[in-house]
């Protein structure tokens, strides 16, 4: 293992307890903004070019199951018989495989395998996914290019690979405010903790990159949710939590406490009758397998 892939391994390997900490309770709204990437992934389209064949789809950088969880259940409902199929769900670290899989099958959710995986060298062989989907995952690679070019591989002709991707930090004011909150406090942003969450924010140029990788028939969406939270609600304690972990706990309870009164205080602009609404913005980029 290279000396950078360690290092991005040990990034993640370090926040899978707080990603799992978290997974029940963010479970609902990752759910809502999902629906993008999974209308961008056009499981009736594939599932019509299968002739009947159940589909598989393998979703990359899986975290702790979504959109994994959310896409198995749509092929395994019965709503449309014609939707049928198994999802592949996969990631770099272990830990949140083995948290992943309690999940599953705590959900009861049977359609559903889990594969300890590096995206940049997928572990299945070439035309044997019918479609891809990968949320915010592709931009931490140590060679994002490398796994474009790896999802394209594994596709089937006329198979289809969705990424959701976050737009520009001025147009997402939680990251914008936590970076530089964390960076003033305990001396650490984004970039010190190896974390580049805005590798593909340039719509154009990350158009390109997939473009470059083997895809046609490529289209981007970018979506500006703004949820409604209550007031006293810490909100953005789990996002910190999960990129941050390990900072947060080596933290003092007073700089903790600092963190909290500055985050609230940088986001008070988006306080309206009690409530947060703080928009997030990001991108689904789409392609298809020629």
């Amino acid at each position: 293992m290279s000396l950078i892939l360690k290092s991005i391994f040990n990034v993640w390997h370090h926040l899978s307890p707080d990603w799992l900490n978290w997974a029940d309770q963010l479970a609902p709204a990752a759910q809502k903004i999902n629906r993008h990437l999974v209308e961008a992934l056009d499981l009736p389209a594939l599932a019509q070019a299968a002739g009947g064949k159940d589909l598989v789809v393998l979703d990359l950088a899986s975290g702790v199951g979504e959109p994994a969880f959310g896409i198995a259940r749509i092929l395994a409902s019965e709503d449309d018989p014609a939707l049928r199929g198994y999802v592949i769900a996969s990631d770099i670290v272990p830990g949140m495989c083995a948290g992943l899989v309690e999940r599953a099958v705590a959900e009861g959710i049977g359609n559903l395998s889990v594969v300890a995986a590096d995206m940049e060298k997928l572990p299945f062989g070439a035309g044997t996914m019918d479609g891809i989907s990968c949320r915010f995952g592709v931009m931490f690679c140590n060679d994002p290019d490398a796994a474009l070019r790896d999802a394209n591989r594994v596709l089937s002709t006329g198979g289809r690979a969705a990424f959701m991707l976050w737009a520009p930090i001025v147009d997402n004011p939680l990251f914008a405010a936590m970076d530089g909150i964390l960076g003033n406090i305990l001396g650490t942003g984004f970039a010190d903790a190896g974390l580049d969450l805005f590798g593909f924010a340039d719509p154009t140029l990350a158009t390109s990159r997939v473009v470059r990788a083997g895809f046609g028939d490529v289209t981007i969406t970018t979506h500006n949710p703004a949820g409604r939270i209550p007031e006293r609600a810490a909100f953005w304690k789990p996002q910190m939590e999960m990129l941050f972990g390990p900072q947060l706990r080596a933290a003092t309870d007073a700089e903790r406490g600092a963190i909290d009164a500055a985050m609230f205080e940088a986001l008070r602009p988006y306080l309206t009758d009690g409530h947060f609404q703080v928009p997030i913005c990001f991108h689904v980029l789409a392609g298809a397998k020629g």
